[in-house]
């Protein structure tokens, strides 16, 4: 395998595969954030560092934390060409007694509509509550809280099989405005 490789697949899909991101990926990685900006912006929270998030300088801190004890990122790339079609991360990963994670994730906007990020989802879900020794993260929950009029994002939680579990307002600033968000969840059990 070259520098130039992309890293191996963590999960294949049908049409789409996750895998962990690389300095090579920058390029691609930017461009498809940038050109998807309009899109994905009002769901976005704005850092508190003020950090443009579609620059190079965030694919640096993706990729710093693309692989930590509490964070996982992985890239949703189409299976048959390569490309990166969008990002899932999983975050605030507690072990212990409560074996949870929080998933966040994007698509571009080329990408939307098609049930690319319901299968992707599928897989990181798959990968969460996989076992250890398995190779997985050996999670026992995962969660994920989207604000009530991303009904795109409340529809990839329902096709994965995420359940409602409540509503919790002004939970989190998008843009500056201080949005209502519901909670949705999922036990290896589910």
């Amino acid at each position: 395998m070259s520098g130039f490789d992309p890293p191996l697949p963590i999960m294949l899909g049908q049409r789409v595969l996750l895998r962990s991101m690389s300095h090579t990926d920058r390029d691609a990685f930017v461009a498809l954030r940038r050109a998807s900006r309009e899109h994905l912006e009002r769901w976005e929270p704005i850092p508190p560092s003020g950090l443009d998030l579609y620059s190079n300088e965030a694919f640096d801190r993706e990729l710093e934390t693309h692989n930590t004890p509490d964070s996982q990122r992985w890239l949703v790339c189409m299976k048959e060409s390569g490309a990166i079609a969008g990002r899932i991360a999983l975050g605030n990963i507690e072990r212990g007694p409560f074996q949870n994670g929080r998933f966040g994730y994007w698509i571009g906007s080329t990408y939307a509509g098609q049930g690319l990020m319901s299968e992707a989802l599928s897989l990181a879900v798959t990968h969460a509550f996989a076992s250890v020794e398995s190779g997985g993260l050996g999670l026992h929950r995962v969660c994920a809280n989207i604000m009530p009029s991303n009904v795109a994002s409340r529809r990839v939680l329902e096709k994965v099989g995420f359940v409602k579990e409540g509503y919790s307002a002004k939970y989190l600033q998008i843009q500056g405005v201080w949005e209502d968000h519901e909670q949705w969840a999922m036990t290896v059990e589910s």
